[in-house]
């Protein structure tokens, strides 16, 4: 009896794994971003200097979603106090997802220090 228990899992284990195989590619995917690179905080931003570089890379849509999904859970502390919005951060990843108003659903930013290629914090609220 064990042993069929132990075979029903590990058979359902291997078509669980298939099928989420069956969703993954590989294949590179266009991402369509746009950044800016400065000194300071992303908010009061001045020019970069040569101790000083960081890039944040803004996008949207698709890819945004893929990333929100990977980086779950939901933040506990959130910017936005509308039902339904909702917050992921990972180190230097932060990702929302807008129910209504602007009406872009999800958006990522991710932060980078350009001197050590380091992840940095970027958004706040």
């Amino acid at each position: 009896m064990r042993k069929l228990i132990w075979l029903a899992v590990a058979g359902g284990g291997m078509i669980v794994s298939l099928a989420c195989a069956a969703e993954w590619s590989g294949e590179w995917k266009a991402l369509r971003a746009t950044y800016t690179i400065y000194s300071g905080e992303l908010a009061e931003r001045e020019a970069p200097t040569s101790t000083e570089r960081n890039m944040t890379v803004e996008f949207e849509g698709q890819a945004a979603k893929e990333l929100f999904d990977s980086i779950g859970p939901d933040s506990r502390d959130t910017c936005s106090q509308d039902k339904g919005d909702r917050e992921r951060r990972k180190r230097g990843i932060y990702c929302t997802y807008t129910l209504k108003g602007t009406g872009r659903g999800y958006q990522c930013w991710i932060g980078l220090n350009l001197r050590t290629g380091e992840s940095i914090p970027t958004v706040s609220c």
